[in-house]
């Protein structure tokens, strides 16, 4: 084969590469960024500070408005301990993500996070929840 050729050919290769790794449109957030900031979020109930958020912590974020936070914690706690640790946080935001992401490019774009929110503000079944 031909260096040209060579070129070509691995140029050809490399560009779906290329175009996954551009940065997201503005206004839209990677699964990374939504979970981080959503596990913040959650963390901040944490009064104790033993690295995990229990239901009567839980309970401390229904003063900043949003879902059922029992009803979250019940959904997120997966091991059924009483506790939400990271990896349990990180699951059901990750699921949570992916159910969002309505076109499926790995990206929450300002619409699709509107979306979820309109949802959940509507008290619509479907809401992505975690």
């Amino acid at each position: 084969m031909k260096p040209s050729s060579l070129f070509v050919v691995s140029l050809a290769l490399a560009a779906p590469a290329l175009a996954q790794s551009a940065p997201p449109a503005a206004g839209a957030m990677t699964l990374d960024r939504f979970v981080a900031r959503q596990t913040e979020r959650i963390m901040a109930a944490d009064t104790d500070g033993d690295g995990r958020v229990s239901k009567a912590e839980m309970q401390s974020l229904a003063s900043r408005g949003g879902r059922d936070p029992a009803r979250m914690f019940d959904r997120m706690d997966a091991n059924h301990d009483g506790y939400l640790d990271r990896d349990e946080i990180r699951a059901a935001l990750t699921a949570r993500f992916h159910r969002m992401d309505r076109n499926g490019d790995g990206v929450l774009g300002a619409d699709e996070r509107m979306a979820g929110r309109g949802a959940k503000a509507a008290g619509n079944p479907a809401t992505p929840q975690p």
